[in-house]
C-alpha cells in the first residue's frame, strides 16, 4: 500500500504546492456545528457568526482541502482516508462523508445584504450571489422539543422547492440556521427537509476559542461566476463520477427552484 500511495502521489502531489488563497474576513463570535443525515451519506457542518459576515460549510469538505493543500505528508493522509472509505458498506461511517450541499461553502453579508456561494463539486468550480434569501414561518409553539438542553419550537416553510420543519431556540437569540434558513427569533437548532431529505442537528456550540470568518479558498482556484438559475440546471443535471473504482453520490439538489 505505500508504494501505491508512492505512486499516486508521484502524479498528484502538485496539487500540494499550489498556494492557498485563504482570507480572513473578521473575528467569528459563534460557532456551531451540525451534524447531517442524508439517505445514504452522513456530513457535518461548521456555522461561524461574525458581527457583520457569516459563513456555513462542510467540515469534513473544509477538513479534505487543508489537508490536501498543506504538505505532501497531510496529503498522504488525505488520500489514504479517501482510499479506507467504501461507499459499498453496511456501516455509514465507513462511507464518504458528503451531502447534497457537501462541497459549497455559503457567506452571508450582512451590510450588503448579500449571499455568496462558491462551489467545486465534481471539479468544476462556480460562484453565483443573491440577496439573502428569506423565508415565511409558521411557528408552533405548542411543539416543544429539548435539543442540547434548550426548549426549541417547532416552525415551518416552503422554501425553494422543499417543506422545511425546523426547531429553533430563543436562548439562543440569533436569526440564523444551518445552510440559508434564518429569520426566526432564535437559532435553529434542527432542520429537516420534505421529512427525510435531508436532516441537520446542532450537536455542539462554541463562543470562545473561535478561527475567524474566513473566505477559503485551497488550492487558489478560479471560481467561473455564473447566476442562481444556471447554477441549479447544473446541480440537478443527474450525473456520477467514477474514480479508483468510487462512484461519487448524484443526489438531487437541496434547492429545487
Amino acid at each position: 500500500m505505500k508504494a501505491f500511495l508512492n505512486i499516486l502521489l508521484a502524479f498528484l502531489c502538485p496539487v500540494t504546492i499550489v498556494a492557498h488563497d485563504n482570507r480572513v474576513i473578521e473575528p467569528a463570535i459563534l460557532e456551531v456545528r451540525y451534524d447531517s443525515w442524508q439517505k445514504e451519506h452522513d456530513d457535518s457542518y461548521i456555522l461561524r457568526v461574525g458581527k457583520t459576515v457569516n459563513q456555513f460549510f462542510s467540515f469534513y469538505e473544509y477538513r479534505d482541502d487543508s489537508l490536501m493543500y498543506t504538505s505532501e505528508e497531510t496529503f498522504k493522509i488525505s488520500l489514504q482516508e479517501f482510499l479506507d472509505t467504501d461507499d459499498r458498506s453496511p456501516d455509514r461511517s465507513k462511507r464518504i462523508k458528503t451531502s447534497t450541499i457537501g462541497h459549497e461553502f455559503l457567506y452571508q453579508d450582512l451590510p450588503t445584504g448579500k449571499l455568496s456561494l462558491y462551489s467545486n463539486y465534481a471539479s468544476a468550480y462556480y460562484t453565483y450571489e443573491e440577496d439573502i434569501p428569506t423565508q415565511e414561518w409558521t411557528v408552533n409553539t405548542d411543539s416543544v422539543m429539548t435539543i442540547m438542553g434548550m426548549e426549541c419550537h417547532l416552525a415551518t416553510t416552503k422554501f425553494r422547492g422543499r417543506v422545511w420543519k425546523v426547531w429553533f431556540t430563543e436562548e439562543i437569540p440569533v436569526s440564523l440556521g444551518p445552510w440559508k434558513l434564518g429569520g426566526l427569533p432564535g437559532l435553529i437548532l434542527k432542520a429537516v427537509a420534505d421529512d427525510d431529505f435531508i436532516k441537520l442537528t446542532a450537536v455542539s456550540i462554541k463562543t470562545e476559542g473561535l478561527t475567524p470568518v474566513t473566505l477559503y479558498n485551497w488550492g487558489g482556484k478560479k471560481y467561473d461566476k455564473m447566476d442562481r438559475e444556471k447554477f441549479l440546471k447544473y446541480k440537478n443535471s443527474p450525473h456520477t463520477i467514477p474514480f479508483s473504482g468510487k462512484v461519487f453520490p448524484a443526489s438531487p439538489y437541496i434547492e429545487l427552484e
